[in-house]
């Protein structure tokens, strides 16, 4: 529960009771109420060996609440993020219950399916170039597919020329609800290929699909990768303190190919993001 909950909650408690001990009020609750204080509309006073907080206007508080709150005023059904606009004037107070969206591109025919008929997403990438669609309906994956990490890579990911059925957009970190799709995939033709830049937060992403999809998933190796890194590395990727743990873990990796980045790492003093792989592959 975020601050604007709890606000909530100890403000219905005190309108609902009268009063609050104030033991049980925050700091942080007693300067959202100080104007409601100066006001006398709530005062302080003593109790036993301690001290509490006693409502002598409700109307004016009732009043409060609703302003800051909006309780009295229906919203109908309506995402969680509506309501928390409505509510608390804040997106993020609830977690996110929208439909993910998720944007791929195809070139097989029967690569996507929904309710085991094809949608139409090869024809959609090359009249528009991409496909989107909603999590929570039933699209199901059927050949090998990548998953990327930027814009780039995914709008010219076909001059990588990979045997790759479609190509998924995860926007960065790819999020939990997409992971989950993307392990409950149970056809057997299916297969990840991850494109991650090749840092220790790209490898870091990696190792959690690993976790998540074992040996469906692969981490993509091309040939020139030593190549790559000794022309195009960038060392700024490792300043933070945040890819130095991250690195430190994944030299403890039990998998090959993650070993294999993770000594070019150390070799170079540096990472390399994965728009370098589109180098000297022009149209």
């Amino acid at each position: 529960m975020i601050h604007q909950e709890k606000l909530f909650v100890k403000l219905s408690l005190l309108k609902e009771r009268g009063q609050l001990p104030k033991s049980q009020c925050s700091n942080y609750f007693l300067v959202f109420l100080r104007p409601l204080l100066s006001a006398n509309v709530v005062v302080e006073q003593r109790s036993g060996s301690g001290r509490r907080l006693i409502v002598k206007d409700g109307a004016t508080l009732a009043a409060f609440i609703d302003r800051h709150f909006n309780q009295g005023q229906p919203i109908g059904d309506l995402p969680q993020r509506v309501v928390g606009v409505h509510r608390f004037r804040d997106t993020k107070v609830y977690p996110n219950d929208n439909p993910e969206i998720v944007q791929v591109r195809a070139w097989r025919q029967r690569v996507l399916l929904r309710n085991a008929e094809p949608v139409g997403a090869d024809v959609e990438t090359s009249l528009h170039s991409v496909f989107s669609f909603q999590l929570g309906t039933t699209y199901t994956l059927h050949d090998r597919c990548a998953l990327v990490e930027g814009p780039v890579m995914f709008s010219l990911f076909e001059r990588l020329a990979l045997e790759i059925s479609l190509v998924i957009y995860g926007q960065g970190r790819a999020s939990k609800r997409l992971v989950t799709w993307l392990m409950d995939q149970s056809q057997p033709e299916f297969s990840l290929l991850h494109l991650p830049d090749y840092d220790p937060v790209g490898l870091n992403e990696f190792e959690r699909l690993r976790k998540s999809l074992g040996v469906r998933v692969q981490l993509h190796l091309p040939d020139n990768l030593e190549e790559l890194f000794a022309r195009h590395s960038k060392r700024q990727l490792l300043h933070k303190r945040n890819s130095q743990a991250l690195l430190a873990k994944l030299r403890g990796s039990d998998c090959l190919d993650v070993q294999r980045v993770v000594r070019l790492i150390d070799v170079h003093n540096a990472g390399l993001e994965h728009e370098a792989l589109l180098i000297d592959r022009g149209t």
